[in-house]
């Protein structure tokens, strides 16, 4: 069974354990296995900054790193993924059996960072890292004089992201046939195979102009829209150190742990503000659920929250206060 998924050792063990002591099902097992591996790859690209090649190679220490932020924030990437929220009471269910294990079998965890996260159906998600306007600027503004070509696409790679709310992988695989640039629009494919249309603002389209006239240049042996410097087809890795130049080129600070995905958070958030109706936004980022759309306004809530804590009436002190006592 552990053929298959490439696994640490103590996965193998916890794998043992549920079928010598616990007596569960192989397909039970088998389908932890795969939530439990998928979890890992996400905490090795999202906690690690992906320092490991392998999940086989993650250890218990870095497990023992983890808290329950972290987990908060697979549970969000598992509802931004289009999981029914069966689906992730079912795999939290998994992981939850998981640090059990390792709390209080192997002893090998001191704290369980699972012991208050919720089941029900109102699972509690961990909000959304986005960029202020401000940093959305700065981002989008880093390559706009330049005329190196490889700057040139880069730019027109951040404009998309951040205009079109774009994932990873609809941008990585976005043809240049899939351009519609009579109507300013173009053709995507997103998760499940589904096709929807994304729509080119002017900002955006005077960077992909750009980027056009040079794109012959790099020889493209492809017919992805973003090719390389060898004109080759870009992968995950390289466009993800893309946004990642740019966010020291535009000198944000790394406490921030922004990624990829933060610059489509930003673009709903930003359209969120701007007073676009949800049902838009849940159509221009390609939800199925509105519910995963509606992050954004808890998003939204908390700061209005935490901006009310701040009003100036909720400043004073004791001594201020009695100095507008009336006689």
């Amino acid at each position: 069974m552990n053929d298959e998924i490439n696994i640490p050792q103590f996965i193998v063990d916890l794998t043992n354990y549920l079928i010598v002591f616990k007596n569960l099902s192989k397909v039970y097992i088998s389908n932890m296995l795969v939530t439990i591996s998928q979890f890992l790859e996400f905490i090795n690209i999202y906690k690690l900054k992906s320092q490991y090649d392998s999940i086989s190679s993650i250890t218990v220490n870095d497990i023992r790193s983890l808290n329950n932020s972290d987990i908060y924030s697979f549970i969000y990437f598992l509802a931004e993924s289009q999981y029914k929220t069966n689906s992730r009471i079912v795999k939290i269910e998994h992981l939850r059996t998981f640090f059990n294990y390792l709390h209080t079998i192997k002893n090998t965890i001191f704290t369980e960072p699972f012991k208050k996260i919720n089941t029900d159906k109102k699972i509690e998600q961990k909000l959304p890292n986005y960029l202020s306007l401000e940093e959305a600027r700065k981002v989008i503004n880093i390559y706009a004089n330049s005329t190196d070509m490889i700057e040139i696409r880069d730019n027109a790679i951040l404009h998309l992201f951040l205009n079109s709310g774009l994932r990873l992988s609809e941008l990585k695989n976005l043809n240049i046939n899939d351009l519609d640039l009579k109507y300013n629009k173009f053709s995507i494919i997103g998760k499940g195979n589904k096709e929807r249309t994304g729509y080119i603002n002017d900002i955006t389209r005077k960077a992909l102009d750009k980027y056009l006239e040079i794109r012959e240049s790099l020889n493209p042996k492809s017919k992805t829209l973003f090719v390389s410097r060898y004109g080759l087809k870009m992968c995950s890795t390289s466009i993800e150190k893309i946004v990642k130049r740019a966010y020291k080129r535009a000198n944000i600070s790394r406490d921030n742990n922004y990624c990829v995905h933060t610059l489509r958070h930003t673009c709903a958030t930003l359209l969120y503000r701007n007073g676009i109706d949800l049902k838009l936004i849940k159509e221009i980022l390609g939800h199925v659920e509105i519910d995963t759309t509606e992050i954004y306004t808890h998003l939204y809530d908390k700061e209005v929250m935490d901006a009310m804590l701040e009003h100036p009436l909720a400043q004073f002190k004791i001594a201020n206060a009695e100095a507008y006592n009336c006689a």
